[in-house]
């Protein structure tokens, strides 16, 4: 089951429009080697630091990236295929400086939100990668925080990660600390992924170049990704914002393959638009929907996995507003063949805030949207017409009732939302979804064991971190099991 809102020829008029961009416009790149790279292969550059790149350049270094590439975790158990045809990687929330909890409402996040945030990905199946940055802890030193995220990100989950990208240092240490963490410090395989955001209208700024060129040199995944605003950093229509998110895409990908052929990249358009009658970014609207479709289908274009869309609202706390905008933007990013879920669970205020009852809820809704795109399975067995004809006329099938057989498979249940009577329901306490929300997490936040890591290399990814920073080690819940 697929969406494709756009057509071949509507995707190849974007394409065209983009080399077009590429070739007579260009890309202001705010960092001299990788102006140097593509001068050095037949790009234009201007006094003004813009580089104009010619359609042939472009063309050769996108077929140099993989289809698919599989990112490996320090436990191989959890390694995941990014790209091809099995389900989408999914990742937690990406850089909000606001958390909001049952317990406390709306406040600046800390790093024990952090930690909390990490087990809550760990212990949730339908979350694929731990991420990186999933919120912005107040409480640590600006030049601590990259190193104080990735120790927990790789200390308190065994999925695969993110990486720090902003500038050169901090890119250095965050590929130095997985590779310790991950018994892999020649990072002889993917095993930690970058996002790099491109500066719309056509730029990409110092930091991120340096990020991508520490990222390509050591050939680990980087997942490019416009962040177009249409109506403000981007033209007001979609597909002209669509034209320009794809150029400065290219750009981005053409430069990583130039720097290290076969270096994997990830294709990614999380672009939006401006309400505009209160000139505010809106992620969780139809058209950051069709932005995530168009993602899915130009990285097909181009044989490249995608990334785009997520559970997205702009709603100022969870409830009817964060579930549909969720679902909404949700199901397009499944239904429109997107291949890695950034801010996955959990986003409220257009990405400025995140939530750990949502978390839990949207991640309900991920495990719907993925029985809807199942389908349905018609054959013999699943048609069981001896079944039916032993059920007379008015009759009924509850007595054949076998939830986890093969002829009758188990339907969707989620473990949050409550689908008994009234009667049954109010005999319970009448719980909301999100108090039942708030239990869930209680439940996982309790059930929850740190996965182990081999006592050498924790000492050395403690190591690495103390030497650098100031921060605390990692404190244990009551009764966690600790690997550490």
């Amino acid at each position: 089951m697929s969406i494709d809102p756009f057509g071949e020829a509507g995707i190849e008029a974007v394409h065209e429009a983009s080399i077009r961009v590429l070739e007579e416009l260009g890309i202001q790149l705010d960092h001299e080697r990788a102006r140097a790279v593509l001068r050095d292969h037949g790009a234009a550059v201007t006094a003004d630091d813009v580089v104009r790149i010619p359609r042939d350049l472009v063309a050769e270094a996108v077929k140099q990236a993989p289809a698919s590439f599989t990112l490996h975790a320090r436990n191989p158990d959890h390694d995941v295929v990014v790209g091809g045809e099995g389900p989408p990687v999914r990742a937690p929330s990406y850089g909000p400086a606001t958390i909001h909890t049952a317990a406390d409402g709306r406040r600046d996040a800390r790093l024990a939100d952090y930690e909390r945030l990490t087990r809550l990905a760990q212990a949730t199946d339908v979350i694929t990668c731990a991420g990186y940055h999933l919120c912005q802890p107040a409480d640590v030193d600006r030049s601590d925080r990259h190193l104080a995220m990735l120790d927990r990100s790789l200390t308190l989950s065994d999925k695969p990660v993110l990486g720090p990208t902003y500038g050169a240092e901090r890119a250095r240490e965050g590929l130095e600390l997985v590779g310790i963490a991950t018994d892999d410090p020649d990072l002889s395989r993917p095993v930690v992924a970058g996002l790099i955001n491109t500066v719309p209208p056509r730029r990409i700024g110092t930091d991120m170049l340096a990020g991508l060129l520490a990222y390509a040199d050591r050939r680990q995944p980087l997942v490019v990704s416009s962040f177009t605003m249409a109506g403000a950093s981007g033209p007001p229509t979609l597909a002209a914002a669509m034209a320009q998110a794809n150029a400065e895409n290219l750009a981005a990908i053409t430069l990583a393959q130039l720097v290290a052929p076969g270096t994997p990249v990830v294709y990614g358009v999380p672009s939006a638009v401006v309400d505009d009658r209160y000139g505010s970014l809106s992620i969780g609207g139809p058209e950051s929907a069709l932005f995530a479709a168009f993602a899915g289908r130009m990285a097909a274009r181009y044989g490249l996995p995608s990334r785009g869309g997520g559970s997205l609202s702009d709603a100022k706390r969870v409830g009817h507003q964060s579930g549909f905008e969720s679902t909404l933007v949700g199901a397009a990013t499944a239904l429109g063949g997107v291949d890695f879920v950034l801010n996955a669970a959990g986003i409220l205020e257009s990405y400025s805030a995140v939530s750990p009852e949502k978390f839990v809820l949207d991640c309900e809704t991920i495990r719907a949207i993925d029985r809807l795109r199942e389908g349905i399975r018609v054959d013999a067995e699943t048609l069981s017409l001896d079944r039916l004809a032993a059920v007379d006329p008015g009759g009924h099938f509850l007595e054949d009732l076998e939830p986890e057989s093969a002829a009758n498979p188990r339907f969707y249940r989620s473990a949050v939302v409550d689908k008994r009577s009234h009667e049954a329901w109010a005999d319970d306490g009448a719980r909301t979804a999100f108090e039942s929300a708030t239990d869930r997490v209680r439940t996982l936040q309790e059930s929850y064991d740190r996965p182990p890591m081999n006592e050498e290399i924790a000492r050395d990814v403690a190591a690495y971190v103390d030497d650098r920073t100031d921060l605390e080690p990692i404190a244990a819940t009551d009764g966690e099991r600790t690997g550490r």
